[in-house]
């Protein structure tokens, strides 16, 4: 009699152990089922962090000395695409060439590295644009610059060429650009690089 209660008293105490544990969490300190312990990282894997390298598309943010890498329309055209410096503002190497009255010039200078699989013809200058803090828009202005010289007008790179050169603006002397554009196929493109300028 004595070994049945003593049996009896053995299955009762395992089975509410059994119920105690089976309640749809785990003693995890108060945490839900699966988190990992404070302090430790979980094996999930972390999203990966944005790239402030190669744009497509995206936007500005990025700093002159950034390098964007741009698709075109057609297939295969990919431009890698530096805005290497700016001039604020940027002097004429021509006496006879100046900016008109109440306008000064400021200019880019761009690195153009076809990074496709097919050659690259465009006229750059077309697709380059300043904008101002109230979203105005300036597009390219003739002019020469002591700076350096200019981008040609118009490029035809084989894959793995390069062009550099500087883009020239026209502005009102009052304005402060805010930041510089760039798109592929005279700016027909979809994908765009934006730098912003130092305020």
């Amino acid at each position: 009699m004595r070994r049945q209660f003593t049996v009896a008293a053995a299955v009762i105490a395992l089975a509410a152990t059994a119920t105690a544990c089976d309640n749809g969490t785990e003693d995890t300190g108060g945490r839900p089922s699966g988190s990992a312990p404070a302090g430790q990282h979980s094996s999930a894997p972390a999203p990966a962090a944005s790239s402030a390298a190669p744009g497509k598309g995206s936007g500005g943010g990025h700093a002159v000395g950034a390098t964007f890498t741009l698709k075109g329309k057609k297939a295969g055209s990919q431009v890698a695409v530096t805005l290497k410096k700016w001039a604020d503002p940027a002097h004429s190497s021509n006496k006879y060439l100046q900016p008109s009255a109440g306008k000064r010039w400021v200019a880019a200078q761009f690195e153009l590295v076809n990074t496709g699989t097919t050659g690259y013809e465009d006229s750059p200058s077309n697709g380059a644009k300043v904008l101002d803090a109230q979203g105005q828009v300036f597009t390219q202005s003739i002019g020469r610059i002591s700076e350096g010289p200019s981008i040609p007008a118009t490029v035809n790179l084989a894959a793995g060429q390069k062009a550099t050169g500087w883009v020239v603006f026209s502005v009102p002397e009052n304005t402060k650009p805010a930041s510089v554009r760039f798109a592929l196929d005279s700016g027909f493109a979809k994908d765009t690089g934006e730098w912003t300028l130092s305020k």
